[in-house]
């Protein structure tokens, strides 16, 4: 079978807002070349319908992000105008196949990054579910861990996002395993967390695909991974503003009720294809 620059893995609307959004399948033909991942597919979620760049500016990624605080912030570590910009284009060029059946072979026991950028609670289960049951291991966090509406089954291929101890805490308690940020080296550790062993703090002893410690429930261990906000310096500081804020008790999310401007030459949204879910 020839392998596909990318495969289509969902297309239909999202489960936080009903808006039409997509998952999309990359290095699949290639190799992935980051360092503290390894070798991984990688899956965008992505709106269908807006560029990454304009569904920030106006708010439409919060059909992928939802919740996330790291949205409301601009402290995601995602640099949106590079992956999710180029898979976004790719896919408006026709540049991916749609998902069939005989795609699982090319997900057999490889290493699967669950929601690169987009957060997996976005999509049903199955979209997951299906290609996990294939692959030899896979990393998922998620911010939404603490809403009702999330399927319990996220559980078995996602790590609860946390951004402080009572976070960590709470999810522990809904049945998650956690993946907390310490916002400094002072920051101690919580009883069975482990420093994650791709951090620069613990010296990058392995990286993502050999680590498996990030696959939910499903990991072959009860001992959590914590690692040391990293990244953009800039994004770090409206992530510790945020995180300051929080702890005041005062407000931080943005108000995205600016109208979209009549003109847009630059940030023309293409013609939306069709929103049938695809099978899985």
């Amino acid at each position: 079978m020839k392998k596909p620059l990318g495969i289509v893995l969902y297309k239909g609307p999202s489960k936080f807002d009903g808006k039409p959004i997509m998952v999309i399948a990359t290095g699949i033909s290639n190799k992935t070349d980051n360092e503290k991942t390894g070798d991984m597919i990688q899956t965008w979620i992505l709106r269908r319908d807006f560029p990454p760049i304009e569904a920030v500016k106006y708010g439409h990624d919060y059909s992928v992000c939802y919740l996330c605080k790291h949205r409301d912030a601009g402290s995601c570590y995602v640099n949106i105008a590079f992956g999710p910009h180029n898979v976004f284009k790719a896919y408006h060029n026709d540049k991916y196949v749609d998902f069939k059946p005989e795609h699982l072979e090319l997900f057999k026991g490889k290493s699967i990054r669950l929601g690169s950028y987009g957060d997996p609670a976005a999509v049903d289960i199955s979209v997951w579910e299906n290609i996990c049951s294939v692959a030899g291991s896979w990393t998922g966090y998620s911010h939404q861990w603490g809403l009702q509406s999330v399927s319990k089954e996220l559980k078995k291929y996602c790590m609860a996002s946390c951004d402080n101890e009572k976070e960590c805490v709470r999810a522990k308690k809904l049945g998650w395993r956690t993946f907390r940020i310490r916002l400094d080296s002072n920051d101690s550790m919580l009883e069975n967390e482990f420093i994650c062993p791709a951090s620069n703090e613990a010296g990058n002893k392995t990286n993502c695909k050999k680590c498996k410690a990030c696959m939910g429930i499903s990991a072959h261990t009860n001992k959590t991974p914590a690692i040391i906000i990293h990244g953009l310096e800039h994004k770090i500081k409206k992530f510790r503003w945020v995180m300051q804020r929080i702890s005041w008790k005062e407000k931080y999310r943005k108000k995205f009720d600016y109208p979209l401007p009549k003109k847009r030459k630059k940030a023309k949204a293409p013609e939306v294809k069709k929103l049938e879910p695809m099978s899985v």
